[in-house]
């Protein structure tokens, strides 16, 4: 008989064993396909609505504050240039003038033009009371009692004689200056209304008593 090798394509059909095939054949087994892996879950976003919210609140909270800081800084440099322009407004503003009166022209200067009551505290402060004393109080008694008892002026009556013949509102005005111990030179301005001024030079010799100054000799 003729041995008939069937093609190994329909072994599977016919089951068996082709023959000719030694026992020892092997049959071919398909690698089994490996189990595809899972895939793995994706992972959902952690910052939930709730979150993203809380994150977005903070952003305009700290936005509202810096404009705020800047709003009250503007302010405080408004308010310290608003000072500042008061400052030196009120550093240009008038003062009040609290210097107190400069003294009597004969404290500051001996030698200045009187025309004050005077004193009898020293010579020229008799002198000057002298002369106050008969050109504005116009009285030969007060002129007479500034004078040394022994003196060589007139009496108070003979004094007021004069007085009478000086205008009222004749005024007057005294320089004294020291020539020696009780000497002085005097110069007498005498303004009578409507007239010029008349100037006599004059020497007057003060003595002192018990602490009081008087005049004694007018040269």
């Amino acid at each position: 008989m003729t041995n008939t090798t069937r093609h190994p394509a329909v072994i599977d059909l016919l089951g068996g064993t082709p023959h000719g095939a030694g026992a020892d054949t092997t049959s071919t087994v398909a690698a089994p396909t490996p189990p595809t892996a899972p895939k793995r879950p994706r992972k959902r976003d952690s910052r939930s609505p709730r979150s993203r919210y809380v994150a977005a609140l903070i952003v305009v909270v700290a936005l509202l504050g810096w404009f705020v800081l800047r709003l009250l800084s503007g302010n405080d440099e408004r308010a310290q240039e608003r000072i500042s322009d008061e400052t030196d407004t009120s550093e240009m503003a008038p003062t009040l003038d609290v210097t107190p009166p400069a003294p009597a022209a004969a404290e500051t200067d001996p030698t200045a033009c009187r025309t004050d009551p005077g004193d009898q505290k020293s010579g020229p402060g008799v002198i000057a009371a002298f002369e106050y004393a008969y050109y504005v109080t116009r009285s030969g008694t007060a002129v007479r009692a500034l004078a040394t008892p022994d003196s060589s002026l007139p009496s108070a009556e003979k004094i007021q004689a004069g007085i009478d013949t000086v205008p009222t509102g004749t005024s007057h005005c005294v320089r004294i200056t020291p020539i020696a111990a009780g000497i002085y030179s005097v110069a007498l301005t005498e303004m009578r209304p409507g007239q010029p001024p008349a100037q006599f030079p004059q020497t007057i010799t003060a003595k002192e008593f018990d602490g009081r100054w008087f005049v004694d000799v007018i040269n």
